[in-house]
């Protein structure tokens, strides 16, 4: 008997394509669970008691578009709910949101190597741009939710943003991938 590959039509770009990845180095090592990171709180969140969003910028090298997005957000308390999103970058700074997508499906905070995962509507990204994927708590129907952003096993750059503004992390850069498809 002899075994034939299966065709494949290289014409049609391949599915989960890595846009970025500060994720790693294996997929039992994804992020630091024991390093900590950053919290995304509801605006009634045991561990603030205000909201709290993080951003982390990435820079697209090459035109894609992005279909989902992976973060190592680990769930300490509240409603089980957080919202991932890609927005544009204005001047370094968050800009204009262009998909976003919740999930309840979220791992225990200080384990690993689960990540929270959403399908986003398919975006262009266009190539030699900086972009940002920022996690938001629900604040209709999750408002208690409380969270953290685990932490890379890469260094990166990026930023978040709370009450006070944005800032620049000096460490413990939120861990995170956008997969989508090459055009």
């Amino acid at each position: 008997m002899t075994l034939v590959a299966p065709y494949v039509d290289h014409s049609v770009p391949p599915a989960n394509v890595t846009i970025f990845s500060n994720l790693g180095p294996t997929a039992t090592n994804n992020y630091n669970a024991a390093a900590g990171g950053y919290y995304v709180c509801g605006t009634s969140c045991a561990a603030l008691l205000t909201d709290q969003w993080i951003a982390v910028q990435f820079f697209n090298k090459v035109a894609d578009h992005a279909t989902q997005i992976q973060a190592a957000i680990g769930y300490d308390s509240g409603t089980k709910k957080v919202n991932l999103a890609i927005y544009t970058d204005n001047a370094g700074v968050v800009g204009t949101l262009l998909a976003q997508a919740s999930t309840n499906r979220l791992p225990n905070t200080g384990t690993c190597c689960q990540l929270a995962q959403v399908n986003i509507p398919s975006t262009a990204l266009t190539a030699a741009t900086n972009y940002w994927v920022v996690a938001t708590p629900d604040d209709v129907s999750a408002a208690d939710f409380e969270g953290v952003w685990q932490a890379s096993n890469q260094a990166n750059i990026g930023g978040n943003v709370t009450n006070g503004g944005w800032f620049t992390f000096s460490g413990l850069v939120p861990a995170f991938a956008v997969k989508g498809t090459n055009p």
